[in-house]
Formats: structure tokens, C-alpha cells, sequence
């Protein structure tokens, strides 16, 4: 789809307007890519650490689930945008189309009722990530059932440049093998499908300027179990 969005073969303009579409397009990439990398773009890209944050145990993820309104002030259901479930915790990311001014906490305080609708039985932590339209990047705390719960944060353009930055090292690695080059070919669509939906992707000087050797830290997700 996004090649035919490129090349004008959808009309871009609405394609572009597209909360829905945008996190459609990067999240189904991510679901491409080794969970320890998907791990470490969002441990790099949130303003705040999660404890015990762990994405490279995957057991689902749903977009847009319908969940029932049950003590909410909705009518008909509750739909967070991305809902993934790992062996060890439930996470819910409520994602805007844009990075400023979007997000609000009602609507925060619904998907987590929500959730315990669903899901009270499971006991697992829950995680609540708010992806886009921050009106402030500091991690912030609602109550919901009596307990407090943290709403972490991160914006689309700090994805992108953790993914940009992971392109680079990547193609300084001295194991770029094949297995590296699917991974940044995917890596490498997911900052087109950014631009595609008007975040600037723009290099800065420091790229064409010959790096120092990479820090072993810089790469550790080049693990060998990646590329055997």
C-alpha cells in the first residue's frame, strides 16, 4: 500500500489525513521486525523508562479492540488503538495522529476501565503508553478503580529517529549480513511510510560525516542470534 500511496496510485491527501492508517502502517512493520528490536526502539523512544517494560514476548496484539463501556460514559464500546498482550503484562497504546494537543485523559481513564472489564480476571500489570498528541512529555498518573495508574509517553518523531538512528549503525556494522539487510529493507519502510505522512525524514550533517568505530552498547541488538 505504501508504494501505491508513493506513487500516487492512492490518493495521498486522505491517506495522509489518517489517524487510523498511520498507526496501521508502522505497527504492522513492527510485527515484521525481532521483538528485541522492537524492544529497544521503544525503551530508546519513550520520554520516561518502564520498569520491567518486556516486548520481546509476544502473545497478540489487536488493533483497535472493542472493548465493552461498561462504568465508562461510552455508549456503545471502548477501542484503544493497539492492544498487545506479552507473557508477563497487557499494554495499551492510544496513538494520535499528531505529535501535539491530541491526547486526553478521559479517554485515557475509559480504555483502562475497559481493559479491567475484559480483563480483571487475568491480573496481569497493565501498561498505558500515549503515542502522539502530547500536550507534555512528563510521564503522568490517573486513577482508575481506585488505583493509580502511570501514562507513559512517546512521540512518532522520537520513533523515527530511534529508527533512523538503528538504519545507520546498521549499515556500519561490520556483520551487515543478509539477515541485517531484510531487517533495515523493513526498517528502512517504516521511515517512508513516516514520510509518506508528513514527518520530516531529513538526515542531519553528523550522517555524512565518517563515524567512529561503534560503541559495543550501540549495537548490542545485533545480537548473533539474529543473523544464524
Amino acid at each position: 500500500m505504501i508504494y501505491a500511496v508513493k506513487h500516487n496510485k492512492v490518493n495521498r491527501a486522505i491517506y495522509k489525513a489518517n489517524e487510523d492508517a498511520l498507526t496501521s502502517a508502522i505497527f504492522e512493520r513492527f510485527m515484521y521486525l525481532p521483538q528485541e528490536l522492537v524492544q529497544y526502539i521503544f525503551t530508546e523512544a519513550l520520554f520516561d523508562s518502564i520498569p520491567n517494560l518486556d516486548l520481546t514476548k509476544f502473545e497478540s496484539i489487536t488493533y483497535w479492540p472493542n472493548w465493552s463501556p461498561e462504568h465508562t460514559t461510552n455508549t456503545t464500546r471502548v477501542e484503544p488503538d493497539v492492544f498487545i498482550r506479552t507473557n508477563n503484562q497487557d499494554i495499551i497504546i492510544e496513538a494520535k495522529r499528531y505529535d501535539e494537543n491530541q491526547q486526553d485523559p478521559d479517554q485515557w481513564s475509559r480504555e483502562i476501565q475497559a481493559y479491567y472489564n475484559e480483563y480483571s480476571d487475568d491480573e496481569k500489570p497493565l501498561i498505558f503508553i500515549a503515542l502522539g498528541g502530547l500536550y507534555k512529555n512528563k510521564t503522568e498518573t490517573i486513577n482508575v478503580k481506585d488505583v493509580a495508574h502511570l501514562v507513559y509517553k512517546c512521540t512518532w518523531k522520537s520513533i523515527l529517529n530511534t529508527i533512523q538512528h538503528i538504519i545507520h549503525d546498521m549499515e556500519l556494522a561490520t556483520n551487515y549480513t543478509n539477515n541485517n539487510i531484510a531487517v533495515t529493507k523493513i526498517l528502512q519502510d517504516m521511515v517512508l511510510c513516516f514520510e509518506l505522512f508528513g514527518f520530516s525524514t531529513a538526515l542531519w550533517l553528523e550522517r555524512f560525516i565518517k563515524a567512529p568505530q561503534l560503541q559495543k552498547q550501540s549495537i548490542n541488538y545485533f545480537s548473533t542470534s539474529w543473523t544464524n
